[in-house]
């Protein structure tokens, strides 16, 4: 492509230090706050998964919780560095930060070093990457994957003695994105359809040949898992996609600032298309592979899951992070046009550029604020229990998990706020339907139980059960609630007088 008068505006000495501070920026913003939120379930999953011993922790990634395989496994070696909620989160952190210099280089060999280093500004001040950057979950592991994986792609397609060496960085990296979440393949789609039309690159079909034998054999254990052990067990959760989850979808793409930011990403992500004026034929075929792969990196994923959702639903919003460097790459290369236009001056461009960061930067700003909002606020509920326990306590636990309260309760042990913790009574196996007998058997010899719900709404007739049985031998005493995106309700029961 044409990149000298590129080169003159931006010089690689000025395109780094750009990069330098927007790197720096992004990592501020993403380390803000880190643990001003309580761990929710997922993430009380993904320390409890971190901390069992090895072979527990291989059977239950086998079992039924290997998505995700690749993240439990570097979050097992960075756990030793500490179990607080900044230190668990800051591995994901560290993946997003990443992020921010990948994306600058893959957009860099895809078109220029403006375009690249107008991604990166981008990403550093998106919320909705930033949301996924500051919860112990592998999601930012799945992007800078995705985005490494696209780059040595891009750097095999241009590789004239077709290098295999960067044919096997790609397979490698693509590989890895499957283990870090098997979501990855709606991407790798659009991998293998841009090497299956390479114009006007060419890949002989013995390097095909090759790469589909190393990735088949690369990602065999994830593929067994989820033909033999029911993987998609896990998106049970999933509904039919409404309007309100496109909608949502749409402001999360776009850094959650409302539909002017959603219209003008979009609009720019249309002016990619638009060939300026003083580009070659030959850079112009090269361009239009690269907006097709971010094309079809873009729509592909939303569309085949909600395409798949009338039999199985798998489209949901918060998962579709994977497509943010494809709309963000797009979007700067539209800026990019923008700038050159004969119509239009630098400063154009500029404003333009001021102004997505200027929404991005509100929508940050409003991620921030609504913090409480969007908390599940189990640190609270666990402390309220265990300032007000009495020796001989229980606790029944309405939810699908006791790993967040198992993790506080244990923190505050190890950190000598309290001697000893209730003990989880109930439920002993959480994928079981509540019991009427094993609750009254657990129960059984305690004279206070502490009743804590999550989530109770969604199985009002199991609460009933659980409810009615606590009722035959305890009375409530008290009970208090922890507000939040999913409210936390403790209730203590005392055990009735004969």
């Amino acid at each position: 492509m044409n990149r000298a008068a590129n080169h003159t505006i931006l010089s690689p000495f000025r395109a780094g230090l750009i990069l330098g501070v927007t790197t720096i920026f992004g990592a501020a913003l993403r380390l803000h706050q880190l643990s001003a939120k309580s761990f929710w379930i997922d993430e009380g999953a993904s320390v409890s998964f971190a901390t069992i011993p090895l072979r527990p922790f291989l059977y239950t990634l086998w079992s039924y919780q290997g998505n995700m395989a690749l993240y439990y496994f570097l979050l097992r070696a960075w756990i030793h560095f500490g179990d607080s909620e900044f230190v668990v989160r800051s591995l994901s952190v560290l993946f997003a930060v990443l992020t921010i210099p990948a994306i600058y280089f893959l957009g860099k060999r895809l078109f220029d070093r403006t375009t690249g280093l107008t991604a990166a500004v981008l990403l550093s001040v998106h919320s909705f990457h930033m949301q996924w950057s500051q919860e112990a979950r592998g999601c930012s592991l799945l992007t800078l994957l995705l985005v490494l994986a696209a780059y040595f792609l891009i750097c095999a397609m241009e590789s004239k003695e077709e290098s295999l060496g960067y044919w096997i960085a790609f397979t490698v990296t693509a590989a890895l994105s499957f283990y870090a979440h098997i979501f990855a393949v709606f991407v790798l789609v659009t991998f293998a359809v841009s090497i299956a039309f390479p114009k006007p690159y060419r890949v002989r079909t013995r390097t095909i040949v090759i790469v589909a034998i190393l990735f088949e054999h690369l990602i065999a254990p994830m593929a067994l898992f989820v033909l033999l052990q029911h993987g998609g067990s896990q998106l049970a959760w999933l509904h039919r996609p409404s309007f309100d989850d496109i909608s949502e979808f749409l402001l999360l793409l776009t850094s959650q600032s409302g539909v002017l930011l959603v219209v003008i990403y979009f609009s720019l992500a249309g002016m990619a298309f638009v060939r300026p004026v003083g580009v070659g034929q030959s850079d112009s075929d090269k361009e239009k592979w690269a907006l097709r792969l971010l094309l079809l990196w873009l729509v592909l994923p939303p569309l085949i899951t909600l395409a798949a959702s009338p039999v199985k639903p798998l489209f949901s919003p918060r998962y579709m992070l994977l497509c943010v460097p494809a709309l963000v790459l797009l979007a700067a290369r539209g800026l990019t046009h923008l700038y050159r236009l004969p119509v239009a001056r630098r400063w154009v461009g500029a404003a333009a550029v001021v102004l997505m960061v200027t929404l991005s930067c509100w929508g940050t700003h409003e991620y921030f604020v609504n913090f409480a909002a969007e908390n599940t606020d189990w640190r609270s509920a666990v402390n309220y229990i265990l300032e007000n326990q009495q020796p001989g306590d229980g606790v029944v636990i309405y939810t699908s998990q006791a790993l967040c309260y198992r993790y506080y309760a244990d923190h505050a042990e190890r950190q000598h706020k309290v001697t000893t913790t209730p003990d989880v009574l109930y439920p002993s196996d959480p994928r079981r339907p509540i019991n009427h007998y094993e609750v009254t058997s657990d129960t059984a010899g305690r004279e206070r139980v502490w009743l804590l719900l999550h989530g109770e709404k969604d199985r009002p007739d199991e609460l009933a059960v659980l409810q009615s049985t606590l009722g035959e031998r305890f009375q409530p005493q008290e009970m208090i609630t922890f507000p939040g995106k999913i409210w936390i309700t403790v209730v203590l029961y005392v055990r009735t007088p004969l």
